[in-house]
């Protein structure tokens, strides 16, 4: 009887995980559409996109997903910080070039650097500089990876102690 208590204890408490994710998740995606670009609050819905996913970490038992999440993040801000250096002239110029000597090559990649495409990357590169802060996605990640450090340090004395007394 105990035990089915706790199982159900358990899958509410996954339950409620899920549905705060969730929650998190379409209030950020909603205030990305709400918040405008220039606005000093933009970082809010990576944010909450990215805080969404800490419920059902907390509930899954192993810490290298933690890890994982964390080190990700911080490697995706670290492509954002990078990305808010690149002048768009330069990036656009490259491209050109690149298209010129592909079409110089005769190769069949040369189509990938089309006009068209150049000014999209111009358009994806302007909404990633201007929408995503690469600080919130770089200490979220600092944050996910130190915690994720943290529980896989406190889990490995657990088994050691568990080990230990031959349990």
């Amino acid at each position: 009887m105990t035990e089915a208590r706790e199982t159900g204890k358990k899958m509410s408490a996954s339950k409620i995980a899920g549905i705060v994710s969730a929650v998190l998740w379409i209030v950020g995606f909603a205030l990305a559409f709400v918040i405008p670009a220039d606005n000093p609050f933009m970082w809010v819905p990576d944010a909450m996109l990215l805080i969404g996913f800490f419920p059902l970490l907390f509930f899954w038992k192993p810490s290298w997903p933690w890890l994982v999440f964390g080190i990700l993040n911080v490697v995706i801000g670290f492509v954002l910080l990078v990305g808010t250096f690149i002048p768009v002239d330069t990036l656009t110029a490259e491209m050109k070039k690149a298209r010129e000597q592909l079409t110089e090559q005769k190769s069949p990649y040369a189509s990938v650097f089309s006009e068209s495409s150049t000014q999209q990357m111009a358009h994806v590169h302007t909404h990633l500089v201007k929408q995503h802060s690469p600080w919130t996605w770089m200490l979220v990640g600092v944050f996910s990876t130190i915690y994720g450090i943290v529980r896989m340090i406190k889990n490995t004395i657990k088994w050691a102690a568990k080990k230990k007394t031959g349990a």
